[in-house]
């Protein structure tokens, strides 16, 4: 039983990831600079002025929003 568990609880997850990294490549099209990579339980967004870039671009202002 734990390991059914276990599974559906790492399906959840890797369901998430994949939203949270569409997500991140939405917000991110057309902003210069800024990368999303995104694997089975972590979504990574890198570039230079990325948190500067947060502020000034509404593109970009969703990231960190609580929802």
């Amino acid at each position: 039983m734990l390991a059914r568990g276990e599974a559906a609880a790492a399906r959840a997850v890797t369901a998430a990831v994949a939203r949270i990294g569409e997500a991140a490549r939405e917000g991110a099209a057309g902003v210069r600079g800024i990368r999303v990579e995104s694997d089975d339980d972590s979504v990574t967004i890198e570039g230079r002025g990325l948190w500067r870039r947060r502020i000034e671009d509404a593109r970009m202002r969703w990231l960190g929003a609580e929802r």
